[in-house]
């Protein structure tokens, strides 16, 4: 029989230190079974802090968003949302949900939704759009949040008691015969979706959403057709150069008429990085009333050189402004319409309600004396 060979000192030594390391390993993992990974704290704030409802004939809506931060020390997935109305006398009035039940699951309306250790992310409200005889006094909203793939799930609630806007200047809208709103703030519509929290917001200094009841309102024909022809060229479109309105009696406090028009399928003149040194390029040319009482009304992507009015005039209701063009963020000739808190982009939006319109739902056409219109509205104005 063969004697075994020895061990040199360095290879004992080796073998040492590696059983050392198994037995280190192995306590580890069965210390981290005994204490597993801890979700959270986790911190929710609603944005903006006053919380409007948007109420109309044939419902109520909610346009505000939720800040979630991940204030521990591991990622966090946001696994569902849970919402409890109660009316003004303390009584339960509905639940809703949003979780991972199903084969496409709900959650999944919710995008990045992993937030890591430190990090913040804004969720649109899910829960955006209720019945006009609802009591929306008090909401809370919990929210349902795990280390991915683990247990166990920690929750975070927060709670806002939203009231009806009353417009307080009487507004009516700022383009007269058939319109279109091309693009208004429901919860798929651009200016609702501003993500403060995105990158190149926050590049862009951008805090808060000033354009969020905003109104994109394209002029049209009688069939809502809002161009001639193939829509090609600016001139196709029947919002070129047709005269805008102020909305509300007040004070013109900023206006610009000089940067040249966008082309239809050509050059645009906008400049994203020309944001940060002077923000209000984003609108192109503009015009901006204050109603004197906490609203402004801004109309932007006026026509170069039409504007009718200057900065210290007072206007009334329905004077000439300007005339509609495509300057700015703009790819087609549309009149971009805000109310808002202040005349530059540290505003937040307002919802609006106008007076005097007429909707137009096929062979229907519905006289409306005060109210907001929003996405997909197809209006007469006198």
């Amino acid at each position: 029989m063969m004697p075994s060979p020895k061990l040199t000192p360095t290879l004992a030594v080796l073998a040492w230190v590696l059983a050392i390391m198994a037995v280190l390993g192995s306590g580890y993992f069965a210390w981290q079974k005994l204490v597993p990974k801890t979700a959270g704290p986790i911190r929710v704030t609603a944005q903006p802090q006053k919380i409007w409802i948007e109420a109309s004939d044939t419902g109520q809506a909610l346009n505000f968003d939720f800040l979630v931060e991940n204030q521990g020390s591991t990622p966090l997935g946001l696994d569902s949302i849970e919402l409890s109305v109660m009316d003004s006398l303390g009584k339960p009035v509905l639940r809703r949900f949003i979780d991972g039940n199903g084969l496409a699951p709900a959650i999944e309306t919710v995008p990045t939704r992993t937030i890591a250790s430190g990090a913040k992310i804004l969720v649109f409200n899910p829960f955006h759009s209720f019945r006009p005889d609802v009591d929306l006094h008090t909401l809370t909203y919990r929210f349902g949040m795990s280390i991915p793939h683990e247990a166990p799930e920690s929750q975070a609630t927060v709670t806002v008691t939203p009231q009806v806007y009353q417009s307080k200047t009487v507004l009516s809208l700022p383009v007269k015969g058939w319109l279109m709103i091309h693009d208004g703030h429901d919860f798929y519509a651009h200016h609702r979706r501003l993500n403060t929290e995105h990158p190149a917001a926050k590049d862009l200094g951008l805090s808060q959403n000033f354009m969020r009841y905003s109104l994109d309102i394209n002029p049209s024909n009688e069939h809502f057709d809002v161009f001639r022809s193939s829509g090609a060229s600016n001139e196709d479109w029947y919002a070129w150069g047709q005269p805008l309105y102020a909305t509300g009696d007040g004070t013109v406090v900023d206006a610009a008429d000089t940067t040249p028009d966008n082309i239809r399928g050509g050059e645009s003149y906008f400049r994203l990085e020309k944001v940060k040194s002077t923000p209000m390029h984003f609108y192109g040319n503009y015009v901006v009333i204050d109603h004197g009482n906490g609203e402004f009304s801004l109309l932007g992507h006026v026509q170069k050189g039409s504007l009718s009015v200057k900065v210290g005039d007072v206007v009334r209701r329905g004077d000439l402004v300007a005339r509609m063009g495509n300057s700015g963020s703009s790819n087609n000739p549309h009149v971009h319409y805000e109310l808002r808190t202040d005349k530059d982009l540290k505003a937040e939006g307002l919802p609006a309600n106008f007076v005097g319109y007429r909707r137009h739902l096929g062979s229907k056409v519905l006289a409306v004396a005060l109210g907001p219109v929003d996405t997909g509205d197809l209006l007469e104005t006198p």
